[in-house]
């Protein structure tokens, strides 16, 4: 004969629910540090990127300083060769400027 008395049923009550609260608590757990694993992850991961896209910017801006240095460098070599042809188009660059922004 099976013994159903309450007091029986309450304590294995009591005892799959303390089962149940270990058991919520690993999954907790386990959500918790798959959590910070995927953070982790995503975290190096943007890291990369961003070391990349800074690679990249600093490529690009050291190509267009070399560019605008060689740029100086043939315009005073051409200064250099033809002053008054030089001196005569700044003088007419400047006039057309002057008219430009003179006028309302």
């Amino acid at each position: 004969m099976a013994d159903n008395s309450p007091k029986k049923e309450v304590d294995e009550l009591k005892d799959e629910l303390s089962q149940l609260r270990k058991d919520m608590g690993s999954v907790v757990s386990a959500v918790k540090n798959l959590g910070q694993s995927t953070a982790r992850t995503t975290k190096t991961k943007a890291e990369q990127e961003l070391d990349e896209m800074l690679e990249k910017l600093n490529r690009a801006y050291l190509s267009a300083r070399e560019g605008g240095e060689r740029a100086v460098t043939s315009t005073y070599s051409e200064i250099e060769r033809h002053p008054l042809a030089s001196l005569g188009v700044a003088f007419v660059a400047g006039l057309i400027a002057g008219k430009l922004f003179s006028q309302k």
